[in-house]
């Protein structure tokens, strides 16, 4: 985390809440960080950077506060004039990620590693060299890839991973592609790491990671797409679920028609424990996988956007619409509901 990221973060027209974003960014997945890492278009930096201490990111407030480009109220945060002037600045001059989404369905960080180590191991082989110190990665991906070439070493791998990388490393801008290419490893070729391609290509080590962390969710979808065997098979068991298990579970009842009461007793968790796991179904999963009208009735709708419709979404208050037949986990799943129905660049 540096300043430069965290002004990214931040809205050009309303405050927004540091602790929430903080919380997406080390992974917490509670309801109410859900909720707004939804509102603020940032669920594909969930987990992002999970080792996020409180000291940095008060320390990177404060150097922003200090330079004129937000002020603070509490645990809020808005840009100033200048603010929104540097982030303008930095849209326009760094690189923007637009495939981080592909992080929360498939493991990047160990398809990387495969995919790295495999790229590596074929390297090897198509100079028939069999004495060589293999990428230091973990030992679950080296008995992969083990397996991994053990079945596939008959077919042509040397042509079928020099194809992969042309093709992908054709289709990127020059400076991506040189990067990247910078960072495999092969035969005689030891491969560089983020900090020595960063200062080459004068990037801080924020900006080397955001870029090819994005290029890596590129080729996992590249890879997941492909037809070839070789390549597909380096993402089994990768994939990741948009919900939590326990979530899938009282979500699959739900959607079974399976009353909120009947699943609370066979599973044996608190009622309450059933409505946050359904939030976050509903806020993770796209809206035609959700039942939204089974727990909000046309007329309870009619009635509660009647009172909220002067109200900005951001601005809706329970109290406006307390008195109703309605309860507050209802009235969350009404502004989930209108934030996918509506994008309005929170």
């Amino acid at each position: 985390m540096d300043a430069a990221q965290l002004i990214i973060f931040l809205s050009p027209t309303a405050p927004r809440r540091l602790r929430v974003i903080e919380n997406i960014l080390v992974g917490k997945r509670t309801v109410s960080t859900l909720y707004w890492g939804m509102r603020y278009h940032q669920l594909s930096w969930l987990g992002y950077e999970k080792r996020l201490t409180r000291k940095v990111m008060d320390q990177t407030v404060l150097e922003l506060k200090n330079k004129g480009l937000i002020t603070v109220v509490k645990t809020d945060a808005q840009l100033t004039e200048l603010g929104v002037a540097e982030q303008q600045r930095l849209f326009k001059q760094q690189y923007q990620p637009q495939h981080l989404n592909i992080r929360l369905v498939v493991d990047v960080e160990t398809f990387w590693q495969r995919l790295l180590l495999a790229t590596q191991v074929v390297s090897e082989q198509a100079y028939q060299n069999k004495h060589y110190y293999p990428l230091q990665v973990n030992w679950q991906v080296k008995q992969f890839i083990k397996r991994w070439f053990r079945q596939f070493y008959t077919t042509n791998l040397k042509g079928e991973f020099q194809a992969f990388w042309q093709t992908f490393l054709t289709q990127l801008p020059n400076d991506q592609a040189l990067l990247m290419s910078r960072l495999l490893v092969g035969h005689q070729r030891p491969g560089e790491t983020l900090m020595q391609v960063g200062h080459d290509f004068e990037l801080t080590e924020t900006e080397v990671k955001v870029m090819t962390t994005d290029l890596i969710c590129q080729l996992a979808k590249m890879v997941s797409h492909t037809k070839i065997d070789s390549f597909r098979s380096l993402l089994t068991g990768l994939s990741r679920s948009l919900i939590s298990t326990s979530a899938q579970q009282t979500l699959h009842s739900f959607m079974a028609g399976k009353s909120l009461e009947v699943i609370s007793h066979q599973r044996q968790l608190k009622l309450s424990t059933v409505r946050e796991h359904l939030l976050e179904a509903a806020i993770m999963l796209p809206p035609e996988q959700f039942d939204f009208q089974r727990i909000l009735p046309a007329q309870l709708v009619t009635q509660m956007q009647a009172r909220l419709a002067k109200t900005p979404l951001d601005q809706w208050q329970f109290t406006q619409v307390a008195d109703l037949s309605v309860e507050f986990w209802q009235f969350r799943l009404l502004e989930i509901l209108r934030s996918k129905q509506t994008d309005d660049k929170h």
